[in-house]
């Protein structure tokens, strides 16, 4: 739409010129201005404090460009506090609805020893933010420097509930003030299952293991096994020697079973190898990968019971080694007697000496082994070995092996199938 103003008396055209002039000068001047205080209040500059103050005097009523002069002179060894204050003031008053600087003007009455005066300025940026993170974190600290604990935990839960990166160093921080308070931090951790998580693996990095057990226990199971820290807090119990207690609990988020009174759970997990492992979370599960001279696989073709066994077919290599390929741990007690059995088949096997059921400690010292596996082909047959766990030891390696003897044998070639591992304590 193009609207037209014909003016037809040459001393109206001369007035109407004159105000577009005089419209058009006010509008430049203003754009002008405003280009001014973006250059100056732009963080990605550094602008000097005179160059600042020096801008004021052209654009008085700019909220921005006062916060930017009171920001740049809280930098500076020597400052006028008094004077920062009444510039951080002007930038509240010519924008009371930014919370950004109600969080300045805290800032520069806590540098003033205003504590009171500063949490009144938090309390008033939350009030105009109340779901950004920030300020809760901020206002949670001074109340914390403040000796103010308990209302500074509402303050640090609700920054961590929005932003969880922040519950890490939240839980560090209260943890030393509060000389090891279990309570704070359970107060201050929200009950998501990411939180609770990152709550139990911090009391287990501090070495309370029984209370981040417990924590980590009473997180959903479903929740647990697609979690990042569900791996690592197995994993850092077994370093710390809560070994028995991270089986349990593994089983537990692989299973949903859990021990109970008269029903132990079984000593080898999937012996008849009937369960898919889990790719996150394989701590005790079989542990099943190839090299150039076998490649171990699950069946479901063969079985001896259930539908599936464990395979091991040879590629035929001269001087076949087969070493912990297929391993599992197992939670033992410390001179026990065990028996260890499982089922074996062969096809056309090959070999100038079969592999072996073998039991290792961790350090994979041999405990004790089975005879050789013999060449040639045959239906399922038990294997049996007994042992007694070595004192001290709360674990071991059940694996199957075949280590050449010589620097150079024959090749081994065929198949082997095992079935049906059971592992069972005889007593002391």
């Amino acid at each position: 739409m193009i609207i037209k103003v014909e003016v037809r008396n040459p001393a109206a055209r001369v007035v109407a010129i004159f105000a577009t002039l005089i419209v058009s000068a006010l509008l430049t001047y203003a754009m002008l201005l405003n280009f001014l205080a973006g250059v100056l209040t732009d963080q990605r500059a550094n602008i000097r404090t005179e160059w600042l103050a020096a801008g004021i005097a052209y654009v008085p009523n700019s909220a921005r460009l006062n916060a930017r002069l009171a920001e740049t002179e809280m930098t500076q060894a020597e400052r006028d506090l008094s004077a920062v204050e009444s510039c951080a003031q002007r930038a509240v008053n010519l924008s009371p609805w930014d919370y950004e600087h109600r969080l300045l003007m805290a800032t520069v009455k806590e540098a003033k020893g205003d504590r009171d005066g500063a949490e009144q300025s938090l309390r008033e940026a939350l009030a105009l933010a109340p779901n950004y993170p920030d300020v809760h974190w901020r206002l949670a600290n001074l109340l914390l420097r403040e000796g103010k604990l308990g209302k500074s935990v509402s303050e640090f839960r609700a920054a961590a509930s929005s932003n969880p990166k922040l519950l890490p160093g939240t839980l560090d921080l209260l943890w030393r003030v509060s000389a090891g308070n279990l309570a704070a931090l359970q107060a201050v951790a929200p009950t998501d299952p990411n939180s609770q998580a990152i709550l139990a693996q911090f009391l287990l990095k501090e070495k309370r293991a029984a209370d981040a057990i417990t924590i980590f226990s009473g997180i959903d199971r479903n929740a647990l096994v697609g979690l990042p820290q569900s791996p690592a807090f197995i994993d850092s119990l077994v370093s710390q020697g809560h070994i028995e207690e991270a089986r349990g609990l593994w089983i537990g988020m692989i299973s949903g079973d859990y021990a109970q009174p008269g029903h132990p759970l079984p000593l080898v997990w999937n012996g008849s190898f009937e369960s898919d492992a889990s790719k996150n979370l394989a701590q005790f599960d079989w542990r099943i990968i190839r090299n150039e001279y076998a490649v171990p696989s699950i069946d479901s073709s063969v079985a001896r019971t259930g539908s599936r066994s464990l395979r091991i077919e040879f590629t035929g290599r001269d001087t076949t080694r087969l070493d912990e390929q297929v391993k599992q741990i197992v939670v033992v007690h410390p001179g026990a007697r065990y028996r260890l059995e499982c089922y074996a088949r062969t096809e056309q096997l090959n070999t100038p000496e079969g592999p072996r059921i073998v039991v290792m400690g961790l350090s994979s010292t041999e405990i004790v082994k089975s005879a050789p596996i013999s060449p040639g082909s045959s239906d399922w047959h038990p294997i049996a070995i007994d042992f007694t766990a070595p004192a001290n030891t709360r674990a071991i390696v059940i694996t199957i092996r075949r280590v050449p003897q010589f620097s150079y044998d024959d090749p081994t070639s065929g198949i082997v199938w095992f079935d049906d591992f059971l592992l069972t304590e005889q007593g002391k």
